[in-house]
């Protein structure tokens, strides 16, 4: 299992291993992985305009990230697959922290003060840190303001 966290600086954890910084390759190939575990599956297309490079060096950066990731596995059996010039995360083998801060914001909402309570706690422990703080790109800054909205609005009182 792959554990990424977005929350703070990017980092993975797996089999005892954490990688962070440069430990992915560069810039590009880290970004690459921030834009796959926060917005899932996207176009080669999406993925190259939001990383500012053309999709040939994507490619290569995405090369790169997965022998980062897993060396010496082959492509198709890597954590990051790709189908019709689309690439995802195999969510089989991957926990993201901000796919649990929404599902706990989603298990808050719609329930009293008290029992939405710790949920809201859990989430809010979970963004105790800004997303992605060590990416300063437009597509990063907009996810941390984003959800710091998320966690703000969640934290308005909640009708009994």
């Amino acid at each position: 299992m792959f554990e990424i966290q977005l929350f703070g600086r990017l980092e993975v954890r797996t089999r005892g291993i954490s990688l962070s910084g440069d430990d992915f390759g560069g810039e590009r190939p880290r970004h690459l992985l921030a834009l796959l575990a926060l917005r899932g599956e996207r176009s080669l297309v999406d993925l190259a305009y939001l990383v500012g490079v053309p999709a040939v060096t994507l490619k290569d950066d995405l090369a790169v990230l997965r022998d980062r990731l897993e060396p010496g596995v082959r492509s198709r059996d890597s954590v990051i697959a790709g189908r019709r010039n689309r690439l995802f995360l195999v969510p089989e083998r991957v926990r993201v922290d901000v796919a649990t801060f929404d599902e706990l914001i989603a298990a808050a909402a719609g329930r009293t003060a008290e029992r939405a309570a710790r949920p809201l706690t859990a989430a809010a422990y979970v963004a105790a840190r800004p997303l992605l703080e060590d990416v300063d790109t437009p597509w990063a800054a907009e996810a941390r303001g984003e959800y710091r909205a998320k966690l703000v609005m969640s934290a308005q009182p909640i009708r009994s």
